[in-house]
Order: C-alpha cells, then structure tokens, then sequence
C-alpha cells in the first residue's frame, strides 16, 4: 500500500507543477515545484539500502543542490542574480552526479566503458562545441564563462553516465543514461530560450524533461541499490 500513495502523491505533484507550467501559474509552480526533488530524494533513501554512506553523500549532494536550483530559478525572472545562483546551484548537482556516477562504477570493480570505447566522447564534444558557438555572440564575457563552465559539466555527467554502461544492469544503465539526455535537453532549451531564440511551450517541454530525468536517474540508481523486492516491483 505504501508504494501506491507514495506514488499517487507524485502524480499529484507533477499534475500541480504541469498545470502551473501549462497556465502560468506562479502560486502553483511555489506550492508544487520544490516538492519535487524532496519526493525524488526521499524515495531514494526510503529504498536505497543497499548503497553505503559514501553513495548516499552524493545523491543527497546532488538532489539538495537540485532542489536549491529549483527553488532558485523560480525568482529569475524577478533578478538576473537568481539565475546565476541557480545556474551554480545546478553545476554542483551535475558535480556530485558526476562522482556518484564514478562511485558507482568502482564499487563494480569493472572497467568503465568510454576506456575502451573513447570515441563515444566525440560525440560530446561536437555538440559542445556547435551549441555553445550558436550562444557565443549572444553573451557576455562573464555568461561566456558560466555557460562554458556549465555546459562541460553537463555534458560530462553524461559521458559518466554512458560510462557506467557494462558495470551494472542494463536497466540501470539505460535509466540513467536516458536521464543524462533528457537533462541536455532540457537545459539546452533553457539556454536557447534565454540567449537565442524564443522556444514555443518551453515552459512544459522544460519541466517535463527535467522531472523525466531526475526521476530517472534516480530510478535507475535504485536498480543497484535496492534490495530485490523493491526493484522487482513489490516495494516500489
């Protein structure tokens, strides 16, 4: 029974956040949007008993810095200040993502997979370098650094996550890694609809994206975290 209200009250908070996102509804996105990285975060640590102090450090790094973001970012339109503090809010989530990710593939004992198939990573690096020239002209020298800064360490993240591929299950690999992709796109309408070029519904594609990849990844951790049961559908 557990799992099933633990569940409906997530539903109810992505109804909330969407429908703020659909209306426009400022009051709704304050009551709904920081509710989500605590149910995120504390459905994690309900079920994750398999994953040690130093795994439980870095996910709580990284969901209280994503849940900071969050908050953070739902004033940036009142002061350009508030999404400098929400843009760092978010490199330090994808930081510890990063760790957390690398922490996963030692407790393995296995070799990560971009050794042995680096040229994955040029990949990563065409599209930094295509996106992050489309925004060049339109930014100043302080926001080329920032987004410079931010958009390596997003694209890092998932190149982490492509490199926990063969250290764990399929599941959670493809979980996680899905979720990297869905974090890169979601940001990158971020940045587009800000420096480029007005994004039609970028409000719901946004957050729609966005909550995809938080639940997912943390979904896709709980695949090699949690007792048996629970990834087997019993608990969650």
């Amino acid at each position: 029974m557990k799992k099933y209200i633990l569940n409906l009250v997530f539903i109810l908070i992505i109804i909330g956040e969407m429908t703020a996102a659909v209306l426009g509804m400022r009051t709704l996105d304050f009551i709904f949007k920081p509710m989500i990285m605590l149910w995120i975060g504390g459905y994690f640590f309900l079920y994750a008993v398999k994953a040690g102090p130093v795994i439980g450090r870095l996910a709580f790094g990284a969901f209280f810095f994503s849940w900071m973001g969050d908050i953070l970012l739902m004033f940036s339109s009142n002061n350009f200040l508030f999404f400098m503090l929400g843009l760092v809010s978010f490199l330090l989530a994808h930081i510890f993502y990063i760790f957390l990710f690398l922490q996963t593939i030692r407790m393995t004992g296995k070799t990560g997979y971009l050794k042995r198939h680096f040229l994955w990573l040029s990949g990563y690096l065409i599209y930094g370098v295509v996106f992050y020239a489309f925004l060049f002209s339109r930014l100043d020298n302080m926001l080329r650094m920032a987004v410079f800064v931010y958009l390596t360490a997003i694209l890092s993240m998932s190149a982490l996550a492509l490199h926990r591929k063969e250290t764990s299950s399929i599941i959670s690999f493809r979980l996680v890694f899905a979720s990297s992709l869905f974090f890169i796109f979601s940001d990158s309408l971020i940045a587009l609809n800000k420096f480029l070029l007005a994004v039609s519904y970028e409000r719901i594609l946004v957050m729609s994206t966005y909550v995809l990849a938080q639940y997912l990844i943390m979904r896709g951790l709980l695949q090699q975290f949690a007792i048996p049961q629970f990834v087997s559908g019993k608990g969650l």
